[in-house]
């Protein structure tokens, strides 16, 4: 009997030194890797809350957006309908504030200064 308890002990401590030793290795793999591929990363709040997205634009581009401890879209950086890079700045209540404009041949404009 002690033999068979022995015999499943020592199976059992191989089976587990083999697991380590894989999980190890994935992980090891895993903190070289250059590149990591998604398509939409979460930054959370100690409260749990989003308050950052780095993802997707409806343009198919990217786009990262900036949320107070509240939850309003504070800050937007990404790409418009006609593919114009845009930076909208907005107030706590998360209305826009300004816009700041680039299209593909340089020009820039800039909304929300001044009263425009």
């Amino acid at each position: 009997m002690a033999m068979t308890i022995d015999r499943t002990f020592r199976t059992w401590l191989v089976a587990l030194t083999i697991l380590w030793v894989v999980t190890a290795a994935t992980v090891i793999a895993l903190m070289r890797a250059e590149t990591l591929r998604v398509r939409r990363v979460e930054v959370l709040n100690s409260q749990g809350k989003t308050v950052a997205v780095l993802g997707i634009s409806p343009t198919d581009g990217g786009v990262l957006l900036l949320y107070d401890a509240n939850g309003s879209l504070r800050a937007a950086i990404g790409l418009t309908t006609k593919g114009d890079v845009a930076i909208d700045l907005n107030d706590a209540s998360g209305r826009p504030k300004v816009t700041l404009q680039v299209s593909d041949d340089g020009s820039v404009t800039v909304f929300g200064l001044r009263g425009q």
